[in-house]
């Protein structure tokens, strides 16, 4: 897409149990805006900077957010689904939330990727009407359109390339505007940049910092390392490689309905009201406790919806306790903590694991940890972190106000800016980033024997020797540093004795998570996706070789260019130094 016009810059945080979206015009880049205007069945959600991702299919229409009626089940936590079930925890695969998200799914007959589309689209037309109404119909339609998804850095490409399905399903790329491209980025990397921008020109921010940013979610808390390389503008290099753990914001949440859930006699609890529920958990909770406590033994009160004091629907083990007023429940900040405890443990794990690793590579600790997300604006998570490592002179940093529940959607705009070559105040660049995998293809080789495997041995017709098949060949490992400016090259041959169908030929290339990459093709050598590249040159022009087989064999070389941006990979094709055109090169994800 072309960026030297005037166009929209918009970034999607798509996440597990909340999502916002963030716009800007590349003429006033400085200026980002967030979504708060939500159609909204419960109080103090009207004006908020995030919508529930939940979404409800029932006579035959599709109803999302804060839209759906307190009396409904929605579908939730339905992201977690474009991830593998192998690479979910099994508490997350075997709970209520997402065993129920794909009965529904089934019952109507869709898949993972059909719902995450279906909720985007809604999200998508909702954000764009928004945008219409500041910037009038003519200043949407008439613009091209860059769009960023955040996506947990956790997700393999397989997720990756789900997620990207989904948003053109939903029509991100055909409408409203004239015309649009998207890309993905990393939800630490996202929080990075939008944090970071609002430390431009600070005095004390000097190359050589190091800061640890976790951005808490609802579901996923992830967790990144990034080194300051320059301060103008200020530019980072990735130096710990992201992390990601399922220990986010839905771990407590479900603890708290359980506790409450445990003060409710025998089946009780079924016979509440959802929207009771769901009104004592949202204002109570969501916009209560979970928000204000800070690790401390204060006491807090749940004022109870009106009926639940009566008809004795308490234990009267917890009457005795006396934490139960006539219209209030207390609650000891001992009970709040084991409440956070799964996902506090989680966290902690994960900046402890980052500040060694700085250690061990920088022989000292980072400057601070940065805390965004929704859950990054927890008033414990950010007590906790600092008592843990006060001693170490690590500060715990978050923006304020309601900037850390928006930081990831805010730095999502701020990396379609970076993408677009807009020069703003807000710039934050990535120099380079860590390889999360391995990246090669399947080749043979000459047969070593007493080193090849023997079943691996094959006798290679045109070359008249034996061959060793199943080796592996890496051009990027898993560790390496990537810069984004410096492409990998490879270079490739294959003989063909048969006219190509199309006249057109595949490259399967695959990756690997082992810090050891295999020489040879292993089980943990996993496809990621297929080049298919159309030959611009007739077959019977292609140069010939005579094989020992007495035959003559048309010859193809080539050579692939590989550059990533951290989410995705790029390529490119030369073949005698001409570059094959985009049209005739196809990438196909498994």
């Amino acid at each position: 897409m072309a960026t030297a016009e005037s166009h929209l810059l918009i970034g999607i945080d798509f996440g597990t149990t909340f999502s916002g979206v963030a716009w800007a015009w590349s003429e006033r880049p400085d200026e980002i805006f967030v979504i708060t205007n939500w159609k909204s069945n419960l109080s103090k959600n009207s004006d908020t900077s995030k919508v529930p991702t939940t979404i409800l299919y029932k006579n035959g229409l599709c109803t999302w957010g804060y839209d759906i009626s307190l009396e409904e089940e929605p579908i939730q936590w339905f992201k977690l689904l474009l991830v593998d079930e192998a690479d979910l925890q099994d508490d997350i695969c075997a709970c209520e939330q997402v065993q129920q998200a794909r009965k529904v799914l089934r019952r109507h007959n869709k898949s993972e990727i059909d719902v995450v589309a279906d909720y985007l689209r809604m999200l998508w037309k909702h954000s764009t009407e928004e945008i219409k109404k500041a910037r009038g119909k003519a200043g949407v339609e008439g613009l091209p359109c860059r769009v960023v998804i955040t996506i947990p850095a956790i997700w393999k490409p397989n997720a990756q390339e789900r997620m990207r399905e989904a948003a053109k399903r939903a029509g991100i790329l055909s409408s409203p505007f004239r015309e649009a491209d998207l890309q993905l980025v990393y939800e630490p990397e996202a929080g990075a940049l939008s944090v970071l921008a609002d430390f431009q020109e600070r005095p004390d921010i000097k190359p050589g910092d190091v800061f640890v940013v976790c951005d808490a979610g609802g579901g996923t808390v992830d967790i990144i390392t990034y080194k300051v390389m320059g301060t103008d503008p200020i530019m980072l290099k990735e130096i710990v490689e992201g992390k990601g753990r399922l220990c986010g914001a839905i771990f407590p949440d479900k603890e708290f309905e359980n506790f409450m859930k445990m003060k409710v006699r025998g089946k009780t609890w079924q016979k509440l009201s959802q929207s009771s529920i769901k009104s004592m958990v949202n204002n109570e909770w969501e916009h209560g406790i979970k928000r204000n406590y800070d690790g401390s033994d204060r006491i807090f009160t749940v004022s109870l919806p009106t009926g639940w004091t009566s008809g004795r629907l308490f234990h009267p083990l917890d009457d005795r306790k006396n934490d139960i007023s006539a219209a209030q429940l207390s609650i000891t900040g001992q009970r709040i903590r084991a409440i956070f405890g799964k996902s506090i443990s989680g966290i902690r794990g994960l900046v402890n694991q980052q500040i060694e690793e700085v250690r061990k590579k920088e022989k000292k600790y980072p400057k601070a940890i940065l805390l965004v997300g929704g859950f990054g604006a927890c008033g414990y998570i950010q007590s906790a972190l600092a008592k843990e490592h006060a001693h170490e002179g690590i500060e715990v940093m978050h923006p304020p106000g309601g900037k850390a529940w928006s930081a990831i959607c805010r730095g999502a705009v701020i990396k379609a800016m970076t993408n677009s070559g807009i020069d703003t105040n807000l710039n934050v660049l990535i120099s380079s980033r860590i390889s999360r995998f391995n990246y090669g293809h399947l080749f043979m080789h000459p047969f070593r024997p007493g080193i090849d495997r023997q079943d691996d041995r094959i006798f290679d017709q045109v070359r008249g020797i034996a061959m060793a098949t199943n080796q592996m060949i890496w051009y990027l490992k898993k560790g390496d540093d990537i810069l984004d400016t410096k492409p990998v090259h490879f270079n490739w041959a294959l003989t063909k004795d048969e006219p190509l169908s199309d006249n057109s030929f595949k490259l399967p290339l695959m990756h690997c998570e082992s810090i050891d990459a295999p020489k040879r093709w292993s089980k943990e050598v996993k496809p990621l996706c297929d080049l298919v590249i159309r030959l611009q040159t007739p077959f019977e022009k292609l140069p010939m070789i005579s094989g020992k087989d007495g035959k003559v064999h048309r010859e193809i070389n080539f050579e692939i260019e590989m550059t990533s941006t951290g989410t995705s990979l790029d390529f490119r094709v030369f073949m005698n130094g001409v570059q094959v055109g985009k049209s005739n090169v196809l990438v196909q994800y498994e």
